[in-house]
Parts: C-alpha cells; structure tokens; sequence
C-alpha cells in the first residue's frame, strides 16, 4: 500500500503530499518472496526482525522494535477490530532481501538433520500418502507426539514452523484430551 503523508507549508499555507513509499505486510511480503506466511515468520524471526509479543492465546509475531525506531516499519492497529498488524517500508523489504537466503539456509541447516529431518520426512510422506495436505497445526503436532515422542517442542516448532509457544499448548491440549479419554475408558470397566 502506498503511504503519503500530508505536510502543512507554513510558507503557503496549503497541504503537500509527501510520498512514504510502498509499505507491504508481512504476508504479502512472503507472496512476493515466495514463500508462506508460517515460513516467512520464521525466517524474519532469525532475523530478529519480528519479536513474539504476548502470551498464550494472546501472542503475537510483531516487527521488533529496532525496526520500528529504524522507521522501517509500522505497528498499526485497526479501528474496526482488536488485530494489530504491521507494516514494513521499501528500506527494510531491501534489507531483508539482502540477508533472507543466508537465513533460509541457516534454518534448514539447523532443522533437516538428525531425527528432525527423519520426523518432517514423516510428515510429509504421511501426508501425501493419506491426501492430508490440509492437516492443521495442532493435528501436525499431535501426530508428531504419537509417533516420535522423543523430540522437543523446539524440534517440533521448526519443523512446522511455528513457534514454541504455540506446540507447547496444542501438546497441552493434547494431554488434557488423553487424561478424559482415560477416565472415560475407566468409568465403562
């Protein structure tokens, strides 16, 4: 979206458009790398370019505030609902252009090795095995749980690419949903 500011000439006492340039979201800045949304967050969080505000149901990835004070991006919050959303000017989308496939190498190099790399090569192939394609995250989180119940929850958010926070309370949900299962199984003996 193009941003223009308007300026008050004190010498002429009429209002002069400045151009702020091309501001892009963070999802479409991920169409336009051509990547999604979820891989997207994960590089820029790499990068320490967003931050996770927040806590629990109520967090968020954010651009972190060096941006901000850069004036390289925008934390804008919308009249019409409780979403905020951010904005990144033209200067930051160069400077992460600049250092986003030194990142994406970093973080595959991190996650595809070792039993990570043997997990998401599960996942996929289970997948596109049974034409689960459309799986949600906590559906992929359960599933890794049942059948590598070895790895961390930080193993198991860089491979679905998503954060800690967000496996830790779907294996939460997960454990809560077991325990009735149990007691219920119990109650019919």
């Amino acid at each position: 979206m193009n941003y223009v500011e308007e300026i008050l000439d004190r010498k002429t006492g009429e209002l002069v458009s400045v151009d702020k340039g091309d501001w892009i979201t963070i999802a479409e800045l991920a169409r336009f790398l051509g990547f999604g949304r979820r891989r997207a967050t994960t590089v820029l969080r790499h990068l320490d370019f967003l931050q996770i505000e927040g806590v629990g149901r109520d967090s968020r990835h954010r651009i972190a505030d060096w941006v901000v004070q850069r004036g390289w991006g925008k934390r804008l919050h919308r009249k019409t609902d409780k979403f905020p959303f951010d904005v990144i000017g033209p200067d930051a989308v160069q400077w992460i252009k600049e250092r986003w496939q030194g990142a994406v190498t970093a973080i595959e190099r991190e996650t595809f090795s070792g039993p990570v790399a043997e997990a998401k090569a599960a996942l996929d192939g289970f997948q596109a095995a049974y034409g689960r394609k459309e799986m949600t995250v906590q559906m992929e989180v359960s599933w890794l749980a049942d059948i590598f119940p070895d790895l961390t929850q930080e193993q198991m958010s860089s491979i679905l690419d998503v954060s800690q926070q967000l496996v830790s309370r779907f294996l939460s949900v997960r454990s809560e949903q077991l325990q009735r299962a149990k007691a219920l199984k119990a109650s019919f003996r």
